[in-house]
């Protein structure tokens, strides 16, 4: 009889030290998986902090450059580091030994040097576009007039969609958590000194509420295009 009280005794133990070790092995889990969505936090924050900084050097170098009275047709993008040229002849003038100074990426212009931020998207390079106006008429980043009222953006295409959708959450752009959808499609023509003005190509994440209108900054998935791109955006010179 004692023998067997023993061995109870001794089951009772044993079934404590699995329960036990279930315990301990789902806290650890839960602790490591909280660990890891920590950490995706702080890269995504870091990265973003970096992209916007950038974003935001280039829009003051523009800035700068009209201060110094470089018209809005001379500013160049030009570099030697991405796919499009960006060239723009307005800026290129032989006759003027200065002309680098409407540069945005070289020494004599703004002295910022070109980069892509691989770990916020797929490594697709920045796009620098004036064919497009940024929110509605009601309300417009400048105006909403073709041509005349066409922004001057930067465009980083396949951008991360966790990074994007912080993104927005920080800028307080659109409502939290998601990222607004441009159903009529934008146009990512170069910016070679020129803002077209065939047509009016609007900006402003539709279908209602415009959820873009009145951002100067933001992220927005191009579902027109096939497939559908998502990008994050910076306004360089509003007009």
């Amino acid at each position: 009889m004692k023998q067997n009280t023993q061995n109870g005794n001794a089951l009772f133990f044993i079934l404590i030290a699995v329960v036990m070790l279930g315990l301990l092995t789902m806290i650890l889990s839960r602790g490591g998986s909280n660990t890891e969505q920590t950490g995706d936090f702080e890269r995504n924050s870091i990265m973003l902090g970096q992209v916007m900084r950038y974003a935001k050097s280039v829009e003051n170098a523009v800035q700068e450059m009209r201060l110094r009275d470089i018209s809005e047709n001379e500013i160049s993008f030009e570099n030697s580091i991405t796919s499009i040229d960006y060239t723009n002849p307005n800026c290129d003038d032989a006759s003027d030994r200065n002309f680098p100074r409407c540069m945005i990426f070289d020494v004599g212009g703004s002295g910022l040097s070109y980069r892509n931020f691989s770990g916020a998207n797929d490594g697709s390079d920045w796009i620098f576009t004036s064919a497009n106006n940024v929110g509605t008429t009601a309300r417009p980043i400048g105006t909403t007039t073709a041509g005349s009222g066409n922004d001057l953006i930067m465009l980083l295409p396949n951008i991360d969609a966790a990074l994007c959708t912080q993104i927005n959450r920080d800028l307080g752009v659109g409502t939290t958590g998601t990222i607004p959808a441009e159903t009529t499609g934008i146009d990512t023509t170069e910016f070679t000194g020129s803002y077209p003005s065939a047509s009016l190509i609007v900006l402003d994440g539709d279908p209602t509420p415009f959820e873009l209108d009145g951002q100067a900054a933001g992220c927005f998935t191009d579902e027109n295009a096939s497939p559908a791109v998502t990008y994050f955006y910076q306004v360089l010179l509003a007009r």
